[in-house]
């Protein structure tokens, strides 16, 4: 009997870990997504991070050109780089908790701008991210980001998506309470609520 409970307990804990899907469509140098990164997710996140799961798609309102031969960005080149970069890092951090620290550290007004010192204290391959942003991988993972970001065609940014809808009330409501909008969608699951 002990041992049907301990399942049940863990298949309940998995449920709430995956309680509230989080996607962010944000550009590497756009002050609104660094004010909301700084000030929304990161001082939030220890409290949510046992209910969220949360996908960075650094892209915004950039374009390819010439299927990613090349790309604008709204900010110019440097956000351009920055976005590859911070796509190539994302992607050799499969956990979350490190995802974050790293999009946290890089997404702040005062931060390396090509971002390796975030992506050094993430713990990433150095040798390994630039080779990506260098190579073709980095070119397929902004293409990658381009489509999602296409989907939802987002008219600001950073724009956050829940569970895979977006709800302009709930996108509204989450750049200055993004802990009350995960609250709300998780039915109060976390004790800061």
């Amino acid at each position: 009997m002990l041992q049907a409970n301990s399942f049940v307990l863990v298949l309940a804990l998995v449920a709430i870990k995956a309680a509230v899907k989080v996607d962010v469509y944000y550009e590497h140098l756009c002050p609104d997504s660094i004010r909301w990164i700084s000030d929304q997710l990161a001082p939030n996140y220890e409290a949510m991070q046992n209910i969220i799961d949360i996908d960075f798609i650094p892209f915004g309102k950039s374009r390819s050109i010439n299927n990613g031969e090349s790309f604008e960005c709204q900010h110019g080149p440097l956000e351009c780089e920055g976005n590859r970069i911070q796509s190539c890092v994302l992607n050799y951090l499969p956990e979350q908790d490190r995802q974050v620290s790293y999009v946290a550290c890089q997404m702040h007004f005062n931060a390396d701008p090509r971002g390796y010192e975030c992506a050094f204290r993430s713990g990433v391959n150095l040798n390994a991210a630039q080779a990506c942003v260098d190579g073709d991988l980095g070119r397929q993972l902004q293409l990658e980001a381009e489509r999602r970001t296409q989907l939802i065609s987002p008219s600001f940014v950073p724009t956050i998506v829940f569970n895979g809808q977006f709800d302009q009330s709930l996108q509204n409501r989450a750049l200055s309470d993004f802990l009350g909008v995960i609250c709300e969608l998780s039915n109060n699951a976390i004790a800061s609520c």
